[in-house]
């Protein structure tokens, strides 16, 4: 793991790596990695770098968010022929899996259980029922 991130440290200097309590990246330019045991440490750091390179960390809706995940990943598949890391398919979609299940938690009504829509605002409305909501839940609360 630290080879990898000497690599990327070589590769990108204007970006900041650094311990954290997950693998995170903080905008503009820092990435969190964890020391703790974890699957596959270096393919999350690359999907963190991914989120860096792709450039796009501002999303109002939650499939903005997915689609945001999604990219991420997909630039992790491009970084693993550069680093010498195997790409797990399984792996990077159990991940965004874990995005599509924050989302279709987040849209169900709290009144009637049909799946709502989301607004640009980020507030749900159901069509059966009438109710509007905002998830109170961060992705990070019930993602991997």
């Amino acid at each position: 793991m630290q080879n990898l991130i000497k690599k990327i440290a070589s590769d990108y200097p204007e970006l900041e790596i650094s311990a954290g309590e997950r693998f995170q990246f903080s905008p503009p330019n820092r990435l969190y990695y964890t020391a703790k045991e974890t699957e596959q440490p270096e393919f999350l750091l690359l999907h963190e770098l991914g989120h860096f390179l792709i450039g796009e960390t501002d999303y109002s809706t939650d499939i903005e968010l997915l689609e945001i995940e999604a990219k991420a990943w997909a630039k992790a598949r491009e970084l693993c022929d550069n680093y010498q890391i195997s790409y797990d398919e399984d792996f990077a979609e159990d991940h965004i899996d874990s995005y599509r299940d924050y989302l279709h938690y987040s849209s169900l009504c709290r009144n009637c259980q049909l799946a709502g829509y989301q607004d640009n605002n980020g507030n749900y409305h159901c069509a059966l029922c009438g109710a509007t909501w905002t998830n109170k839940k961060s992705p990070t609360d019930l993602v991997k």
